[in-house]
């Protein structure tokens, strides 16, 4: 048999969805050797990337057409050249790692089974997402289109219920599969690798608190550097970019004050690093899907301190603090506990313990099951 699969954010590798595509697709497919797995990129990914998936992997790139809008150039790759492309290569399932499967319903009775993930409800939920008529009515599309899959994939319990009332999706086609954090993070690092890490930044270990994540306005940066400013203690380390230039990723630009280092997009490797290196993990985000830097954090031994929202809590169970985003000062609260040594050192044995409550084989055998029933 063959999987078409839309890989098109291969391209950007410091996303979530990049991760869910490299992680599950090299892992199905090496469990999976009789089949081939077709992926299809729009540009030319680091050969990197393509040489960590297994044999049986094709990785094509499907070239866009020159329209002077990108949303114009995204819009036709996925919605007109990618089906038309998996047709011609006659595969027998079609996946798409996030809401972009086709919109015409005249796909859905070509015999080819269709499945997409659905990370999230965020763009159809939350306006700030959708400010322009184009983009609108793309959501508003992509939000129709959810229902007509045969199979829908999500990370999350709280996502899946969310995906049944908002995208009136029958909760019987719905599959929840936990992400895993890459393999990067489960690789004990040599101290002299964290050391050095560490000085590229002027850093000390257990001298900083981390962020790593995302910019747009969700994520609740400028209430981070607002709650760091209160607490007045520890450097705060932000690590990563903003991946647009866009008003909804104004945090990245915030002003801020000389406690504070930005280190710009990382390999993955020193990433890891900068969470060993850490005192404790911080994540103050509104809204989440799945949040995927909680298993970094725990599989590195950062203690954490996170947003009380419901996912966070079905992610982490009793292995962080929980902080009240509503509530101003609550977070310097939590970042003031967190220099409690014992308290750390439980946190850590229980992110411990957590890190292994979630696999990236297990979810592709769940895949896998799901896919091929």
């Amino acid at each position: 048999m063959k999987i078409g699969v839309n890989a098109r954010l291969l391209f950007m590798p410091f996303t979530g969805i990049a991760q869910y595509t490299r992680s599950l697709f090299c892992e199905l497919a090496e469990m999976d050797k009789e089949n081939t797995y077709i992926l299809v990129v729009h540009t030319d990914i680091s050969k990197k990337i393509h040489d960590e998936f297994p044999d049986n992997v094709e990785i094509k790139v499907l070239p866009e057409k020159k329209f002077p809008s990108m949303g114009m150039r995204k819009t036709w790759w996925e919605q007109i050249l990618l089906p038309a492309f998996f047709q011609k290569e006659k595969v027998d399932i079609a996946f798409f790692t996030y809401p972009s499967n086709p919109w015409d319903k005249k796909w859905y009775r070509n015999g080819i089974k269709t499945a997409v993930t659905v990370h999230d409800c965020i763009p159809w939920t939350d306006k700030n997402y959708r400010r322009g008529v184009l983009s609108k009515m793309y959501h508003s599309k992509t939000k129709k289109a959810v229902k007509l899959a045969d199979i829908v994939f999500t990370v999350s319990k709280t996502s899946a219920e969310e995906i049944a009332n908002v995208c009136d999706v029958d909760k019987s086609k719905i599959s929840v599969i936990y992400n895993d954090a890459p393999q990067t993070y489960k690789t004990p690092l040599p101290e002299k690798y964290i050391e050095d890490a560490l000085r590229k930044f002027g850093l000390k270990k257990d001298g900083y608190i981390l962020y790593a994540g995302g910019y747009d306005k969700r994520k609740n940066v400028e209430f981070l550097l607002s709650e760091h400013r209160k607490f007045g203690k520890l450097s705060l380390v932000l690590a990563g970019g903003k991946l647009h230039e866009d008003s909804l990723y104004k945090s990245f630009d915030s002003e801020v004050k000389e406690n504070v280092i930005r280190t710009g997009f990382l390999a993955e490797k020193d990433l890891a690093a900068l969470y060993h290196g850490a005192l404790a993990f911080i994540n103050l985000s509104e809204r989440e899907g799945f949040n995927i830097t909680i298993l970094e954090a725990a599989n590195c031994g950062t203690p954490m301190i996170l947003s009380d929202i419901p996912v966070h809590r079905e992610v982490a169970g009793d292995c962080a603090l929980f902080a009240d985003i509503s509530r101003e000062g609550a977070a310097a609260e939590a970042m003031e506990k967190i220099l409690d040594e014992n308290l750390r050192l439980d946190l850590i044995k229980k992110g411990t313990d957590l890190a292994q409550k979630y696999s990236v084989k297990n979810s592709a055998r769940e895949v896998k099951r799901v896919l091929f029933s």
